[in-house]
Order: C-alpha cells, then sequence, then structure tokens
C-alpha cells in the first residue's frame, strides 16, 4: 500500500492506494476533537478531522477504512442531485419522477410553489393524528438536513422537499413530530415513528439515493 503526501497553504493531502485506486484525503487537525472523524463531502472530498499530530496514526485508520470509504464515495457518486439532473437532461424531481421543468420557471421557486402547501397540509394531519403541536412550521434551502426540530418544537423544513416521493415526505413530517415529545434518536424516539409509519426503515434507505442541496 502506497503512501504519498502533499504539504500546501490549504493544510495536507494524503494519497493512498488502495485495490489499484487512488484515494486522496485531507487532514484537519483540531486538539479540541475527542475523536477522529472521516467526512465525504460531494465537492470536497474526503476529509479526515483528528485531534492527532501523528499523520502515521492518521493514515494507519484511514487504511483500515479504505473499503468503507470507497463504497461510501460510490453511493455518494450515484446519488441523484437535484444540479445535476437539470444540468445534464434538463428535468428536475417532483415526488420521486424525473419531469421536464417549465421553461420560465426555476427550480427553487417551483420548490418553493411544491413543497410549502404539501408538507404543511402533511404536517396538519399527522399532527392531528399523532395528538403533538409544533409551534412554528419554517422551509429553508439546507445541503444536507431534510428537517428539524428545536427545543421550542419548532418545525424547519428543506425546501427540496417535494422532489422525494410522498411516502418519504410523510416519514420526514413523522419523524420531526415525534421530536416535539422526544428529543433524542433512542428506542422510545424510534417506536413513536414505527408507530405512526412502520416501514420507515425503507424510506431510510430510499433517502439514501437523494440529495436535499438545491445548489
Amino acid at each position: 500500500m502506497r503512501v504519498s503526501l502533499i504539504k500546501s497553504k490549504a493544510g495536507l493531502t494524503k494519497f493512498l492506494e488502495y485495490e489499484g485506486e487512488t484515494l486522496s484525503y485531507s487532514i484537519i487537525t483540531n486538539k479540541r476533537l475527542k475523536h477522529l472523524y472521516i467526512q465525504i463531502d460531494p465537492q470536497k472530498g474526503v476529509i479526515v478531522k483528528t485531534p492527532y499530530n501523528s499523520y502515521e496514526h492518521v493514515h494507519h485508520i484511514v487504511s483500515q477504512k479504505a473499503a468503507w470509504i470507497f463504497t461510501k464515495i460510490k453511493a455518494t457518486q450515484e446519488r441523484i442531485t437535484l444540479p445535476k439532473l437539470f444540468e445534464e437532461e434538463g428535468k428536475i424531481l417532483y415526488l420521486g419522477e424525473r419531469i421536464f421543468l417549465h421553461v420560465n420557471q426555476t427550480p427553487e421557486a417551483f420548490y418553493k410553489e411544491k413543497t410549502i402547501p404539501l408538507v404543511i397540509r402533511l404536517v396538519e394531519e399527522w399532527s392531528f393524528i399523532m395528538g403533538v403541536k409544533p409551534t412554528k412550521i419554517g422551509f429553508r434551502k439546507a445541503k444536507k438536513r431534510w428537517g428539524s426540530c428545536s427545543h421550542m418544537n419548532e418545525l424547519s423544513f428543506n425546501l427540496s422537499l417535494a422532489q422525494l416521493p410522498l411516502e418519504c415526505i410523510s416519514y420526514i413530517v413523522i419523524h420531526e413530530l415525534s421530536h416535539i415529545t422526544h428529543k433524542h434518536h433512542q428506542k422510545s424516539f424510534w417506536n413513536c415513528v414505527s408507530e405512526f409509519m412502520p416501514e420507515y426503515k425503507r424510506c431510510e434507505k430510499i433517502l439514501k439515493n437523494y440529495s436535499p442541496s438545491l445548489s
């Protein structure tokens, strides 16, 4: 297994050859961290954040995780992204289906028009069924998150949600509503989600094929 290092103003980049393929990764050292983290970013590539000063130690861990890293990279490359789909095919996603966008409309305007009323309706329906009530519903563009619930029970949803199959949108709504009574991801939280959507794990697998980012 061969290793190369390149040091630049941006930091340290290392190269690892694994089963005929070359893996490059950047190292960011932060002594305040407790553990080493490996992040795979579609734009920035593989980033290793570590509290360790020993690059040899970091490389040893990355070498052990090489198979996992390449699997994650492949999954990231196969993920459907809205910008790529629009650029290559002139299409966008709506409820899981590829459609052409109206010539006078932007993707952002389309998703704002479709996502907001759909999600508000689903929140109202599931809030009644689940016996909970959010204090506020908001929408925003986000690169990594589909939704969130604050400690004040304010729900925030990604404006690109309308790209997903309807079942997955419902799952995200149920997921965030469940956080109103369960501010964690422990067993009681997942029991709550499962009570209202027994097949939620299938939705989680489907979501791995999509990207929340509009840009």
